[in-house]
């Protein structure tokens, strides 16, 4: 939808489907630049509002963060994606337009957090560990099948069990057991549909234990049995 606006909270998974129809711009920055700002307390941006309900918002034309989105789109790179090889990638910008994104970027921001659209988090702990963090993530992102218990998550991330706990759900909006299920589910969806195993051979290679478990939170996740849907994509 033109001139929408979706935040994705700092380690959430997601995608964006390969349509040339459509222009994305996407703005990833570091919980570093809100430290910048604020070297008094560690905080990150939270949705809020209407972008916490809905997870995407139409900005009005002609408002003030509409009117920073075009400064944006109009300074910043574009390229398609995917990328093509041996195309050289774009590591780092002039220090001068650098400069110029950064102001547009913390002017949009001012704008969302005006509009009720955004709010800080601060706490003192949270930042310290988003790295580690994030490599958790892509560990459990791209082994879905490795049983990770949360004690053991949490010794990866050199956090203590209920420290690990609150700062999982904050960071992702998701209990670490239903997060891992999903990613589990997603994983199975794509054995599902791409292969010939069946339902009780996808649930053991992701370890749900008992194939009732797996119907069950399968069925939670996406609406339909795993048959229903392997049924659906043929």
């Amino acid at each position: 939808m033109p001139g929408s606006l979706i935040f994705h909270p700092p380690l959430s998974v997601h995608s964006i489907s390969n349509d040339r129809r459509r222009s994305h711009l996407i703005l990833q920055f570091s919980h570093k630049l809100l430290n910048l700002l604020n070297n008094s307390q560690e905080g990150v941006l939270l949705p809020a509002g209407e972008l916490q309900q809905q997870g995407i918002v139409k900005l009005q034309e002609g408002s003030s963060a509409w009117e920073c989105m075009q400064k944006l789109l109009a300074d910043v790179p574009s390229f398609s994606l995917p990328v093509p090889a041996g195309t050289n990638e774009i590591t780092e910008y002039p220090f001068s337009e650098n400069l110029r994104l950064n102001a547009h970027t913390l002017s949009l921001l001012s704008c969302l957090f005006d509009d009720g659209l955004i709010r800080p988090e601060y706490t003192d702990t949270l930042s310290v560990h988003l790295e580690e963090m994030q490599v958790l993530i892509n560990r459990l992102v791209t082994h879905p099948e490795e049983k990770l218990s949360m004690e053991e998550a949490a010794a990866f991330t050199h956090m203590s069990y209920s420290n690990f706990c609150r700062s999982f759900k904050l960071m992702l909006g998701y209990s670490y057991v239903d997060f891992c299920n999903m990613i589990r589910v997603r994983r199975a969806q794509e054995l599902l549909q791409n292969s010939n195993m069946s339902v009780t051979e996808i649930s053991a290679l992701l370890n749900f234990g008992s194939v009732s478990y797996f119907n069950r939170i399968f069925k939670k996740i996406t609406n339909c049995t795993p048959l229903v849907y392997r049924a659906s994509r043929h």
